[in-house]
């Protein structure tokens, strides 16, 4: 098991709105990553990699994600 504080964190969407990434869990090759999660409301989550989206960083100059509408509803 691997475990990884981001420094700085990451900012994610994920089903349960935006946050920030604050670690990465490696579990092993059977288990999908699991991504730590601090919701803009406060709240401390868990989420499989496939349920995260990550934003650009705005300072690339690069156009951000763009959410589909039916995404992890």
């Amino acid at each position: 098991m691997t475990i990884l504080r981001l420094i700085p964190s990451i900012p994610v969407h994920t089903p349960l709105g935006s946050g920030n990434g604050i670690a990465w869990i490696d579990m092993g090759e059977d288990i999908n990553t699991i991504w730590k999660v601090r919701l803009e409301n406060g709240q401390c989550r868990n989420f499989y990699d496939d349920d995260i989206l990550i934003y650009n960083n705005p300072m690339n100059g690069e156009k951000d994600i763009q959410i589909p509408t039916t995404w992890r509803q």
